[in-house]
């Protein structure tokens, strides 16, 4: 999971908000004190940045960042805060004390912690000053190592070369990608074309200085890296023997109790020495330290984490449905010998705390042990948190070893359905859980009893309706309105945590998607709300994103489709003046989605220009990115409509090379799928994987026979058949399967594919309410969405895909084109909203 996603939970226990919009904590002083004369000030959702009025924003260059301990970072920011107003240096601090303890904790992105503070020098000789001068002012201060930066001095200064800052927005993480991927994390390795200035030469030899230790093991490979900790495989250089080596840092990879890396390592010390000789936790070799790091040795345990195993043979992922009887032994034998583990561990007095699949390793002998003890406590000290953590955190107020039976309880369900976060929303969900496992799993009867009953702790809910497409569509359309702020001015629904960054307004995240979905699904018109939407909209206009899932084409999309076309066309063209970036090829955000927008308001010549742009592009290798949302799916689908529009077979042929590219990056799985593989990962999704490709594959194969691409086509079919998807939502989860599967009935063909029936029956496994109506969670099942993208409103859309009337679905993927026309009646221009 991203852990940034936490961030978004602090201010709201039902949706994903901004950190800014009401944690308990206020913020540091300097987040809300006047403005002296001659600053701006500018607040973002984690960070809080002041710079001279009279200076540019900061670019690419040489950077102090500062860290500092949570619990001294008050007096780091006003030291630094002070001295960057006396001298007229821009800076950049972490905006509460919460997203800093979050951003250092142990499951951030090991990119996101250290920093507290950047400070932008204007040069090499204000760089110089400042560090010996800042040096002085924080002596005895301390803080978690920096990313990618050079520590000047024994203080929490470092220094790294970072890029501009992209849409004036400051990024804490590193960006430059400098450095082999065989570096450290916290490598200093500035860009090949840059040269360190002289005042860093002292830091980098001191730097270069290891430290004397005799130290009798020998690294061999990296095998997990966290924040504020790194698993080595290593070996005993005296036996030759493989050992598991976990180093940790100091003041970074904090647990809920502000506990870091080292503290816990000295107490995961204490644990193995006092589980020693029971056969359920690694033997201890050694502990030492290095500098102001610290190493445990412990035996190495074969085998493959838990969460893995489970990964590789759960049965709902495609072919290995039929094997449900042999899943079932081995997921009840492997729950026994991880609750007889922790039975022995608590026969010790301890509770583990941090119970999730990643904490046992299944042996080849398919026994467990368990390799994460670091969160284990006196049984008087355990309690839950109410986090997410691995999926299992038991709920706030749970204490002792009922934290641990708890996370037993959601590993009895997970192992069948990993839906546990759900959880964390509403635990009155578990008895439908628990339903829907033994519906599709042949469990003996009783084996989630306990479950349930530890889990829901008697909780039960009204199940919304999902068996009649009436009710369905009032009841999710209810829950989206009972939760629209009009009121405020960054968002009108909540949705995903990017509407933070694209803004409330835009078609995948936004308000232009809700309204959209509610229109075309007859689920109603709601004029205040267009009003919402055409006002902030237009008076922002100028400059604004041009794409159409993040942008202004998507905006001007739906006021077109609700009658405002004069003041689509406004939006637009102001929205192309102002900004001299050029947007991708994508769908989501550049050409693709532009052009095919074109197309629809009736401006074929500029979708023309749009597409001929993206063709030239394209001509040059392959994009960033992947699929129908950011990949060269999305131009091939702006090929294709060109092609209907003008019979020029000219597009028909880039169509044929754009898709040919996105399934170069494809590549055949276990179960006989065609899966794109993206960084590691395999990707089945509408945005990134297997089924937009496959769904404009189709549309092309309608043109042009081709052999070669039919076989693509049924092997990437296979991805949207699974029974079991991690989301619900549209982009990544099982509505963007259900859209898929209905596409020749939005398309006007009139079929069916029997596979709609399962999994829109299976919508029931992510079903949550809302005020007592129908609604989905949002990407990593944390909070509710009501957005288009990861939403309860994606989900009305597909829904409606398969049972409305008039069948319905995402813009251009239904079809030929056809251009809107204004309407007199219902026009609404800039002038009535200025």
């Amino acid at each position: 999971m991203e852990k940034r996603y936490e961030l978004y939970c602090l201010a709201d226990p039902t949706f994903y908000d901004s950190p800014v919009a009401g944690p308990d904590d206020p913020g540091f002083d300097l987040a809300h004190r006047t403005v002296p004369g001659g600053w701006a000030r500018t607040r973002q959702p984690g960070t809080v940045a002041y710079r001279p009025v009279a200076s540019a924003p900061p670019g690419e260059g040489w950077k102090i960042h500062v860290s500092a301990r949570v619990d001294e970072a008050p007096q780091v920011l006003e030291k630094v805060g002070q001295y960057c107003l006396d001298r007229e240096l821009a800076f950049t601090f972490v905006r509460t004390r919460p997203i800093l303890h979050l951003n250092n904790a142990e499951h951030a992105a090991p990119g996101s912690s250290g920093t507290f503070i950047v400070v932008y020098p204007a040069d090499e000789e204000e760089l110089d000053r400042a560090l010996a001068e800042l040096g002085d002012l924080l002596a005895g201060h301390r803080g978690p190592a920096v990313p990618g930066g050079l520590r000047c001095g024994g203080g929490p200064l470092y220094v790294r070369h970072d890029p501009a800052a992209e849409d004036g927005r400051v990024r804490f993480s590193r960006q430059d990608g400098a450095g082999s991927a065989d570096l450290p994390e916290e490598a200093f390795a500035p860009p090949s074309h840059v040269t360190p200035p002289a005042c860093l030469l002292p830091f980098m030899t001191a730097r270069d200085r290891p430290p004397a230790a005799d130290v009798p093991y020998r690294l061999e490979k990296v095998l997990r890296r966290a924040n504020g900790v790194v698993v080595h495989l290593a070996s005993d250089s005296r036996t030759g023997e493989p050992v598991l080596l976990k180093e940790a840092h100091p003041h970074a990879g904090l647990d809920g109790n502000g506990t870091d890396a080292v503290a816990r390592l000295s107490h995961e010390r204490q644990v193995l020495e006092r589980l020693a000789g029971l056969g359920v936790a690694p033997e201890l070799r050694a502990y030492f330290t290095l500098g102001d790091r610290h190493f445990l040795a412990t035996d190495f345990v074969p085998g493959e984490p838990l969460s893995e195993v489970f990964a590789a043979r759960h049965p709902l992922g495609g072919a290995r449905e039929a094997e449900l009887d042999g899943y079932v032994e081995w997921a009840t034998e492997i729950c026994a010998a991880v609750e007889d583990a922790v039975m022995k561990i608590h026969m010790n007095g301890l509770v583990l705390g941090d119970l999730g699949m990643s904490a046992f390793m299944v042996r080849p002998d398919g026994g467990v042990t368990l390799v994460g003890v670091g969160g284990a406590r006196p049984v008087l000290e355990a309690v839950g948190t109410g986090l997410a953590g691995s999926g299992f955190g038991a709920p706030a107020g749970a204490v002792g070893f009922d934290v641990d039976r708890f996370a037993l309880a959601c590993l009895r369900f997970a192992l069948f359905l990993p839906l546990t976060e759900l959880f964390l929303i509403d635990r009155g969900k578990a008895p439908e859980l628990a339903e829907a496992i033994c519906r599709t799993f042949p469990l003996k009867e009783g084996f989630l009893r306990p479950a349930v009953r530890i889990v829901g702790g008697g909780e039960t809910r009204d199940a919304p309706p999902l068996d009649d497409w009436r009710q369905m569509r009032s009841s999710m359309a209810r829950a989206i309105l009972a939760s629209a702020t009009p009121e405020r001015a960054d968002r009108l629904f909540p949705g995903d945590i990017a509407q933070f960054e694209s803004g409330g307004l835009g078609f995948a995240h936004g308000a232009a998607g809700v309204l959209y979905a509610l229109h075309v699904t007859g689920a109603g018109r709601y004029p205040d709300h267009e009003e919402w939407l055409l006002s902030r909209a237009l008076n922002g206009a100028r400059g604004a994103r041009p794409g159409f899932y993040d942008g202004a084409h998507g905006i001007a999309h739906t006021l077109a489709n609700l009658g405002h076309h004069q003041a689509a066309l406004e939006l637009v063209d102001a929205a192309g003046r102002g900004r001299p970036a050029a947007p991708g090829t994508d769908l989501y955000g550049g050409l693709a989605g532009i052009g095919l927008n074109q197309i629809y308001l009736g401006e074929l010549d500029r979708a023309l220009g749009s597409a001929g742009m993206a063709a030239d592009r394209l001509a040059g290798g392959p994009p960033g990115g992947t699929g129908l949302m950011h990949g060269a799916s999305g131009p091939a689908l702006l090929f294709l409509r060109l092609y209907e529009k003008t019979g020029d077979v000219q597009w028909l042929d880039q169509a044929d090379r754009s898709l040919r590219l996105d399934l170069g990056r494809c590549a055949v799985q276990a179960d006989g799928s065609l899966r794109v593989t993206e960084g590691g990962r395999v990707l089945a999704g509408l945005d990134r994987g297997s089924v937009g490709i496959s769904w404009v594959l189709g549309e092309f194969l309608r043109y042009r026979a081709d052999p070669e691409l039919s076989a693509a086509r049924q092997r990437l079919d296979r991805a949207a058949r699974s029974l079991f998807h991690r989301q619900p939502g549209l982009f990544t989860g099982r509505a963007g399967a259900l859209a898929y599967l209905c596409r020749d009935r939005a398309g006007g063909w009139g079929l069916e594919d029997p596979e709609a029936g399962r999994q829109l029956a299976a919508l029931s496994w992510h079903s949550m309410t809302y005020q007592g109506h129908l609604a989905f969670p949002g990407e990593h099942l944390l909070r509710l969405s009501m957005d288009l993208a990861t939403g309860t409103a994606g989900v009305l859309l597909a829904v409606g895909a398969a049972l409305h009337g008039e069948p319905v679905g995402l813009p251009f993927l239904s079809g030929a084109i056809t251009a809107t026309r204004p309407d007199a009646a219902m026009e609404t221009s800039r002038a009535e909203h200025g």
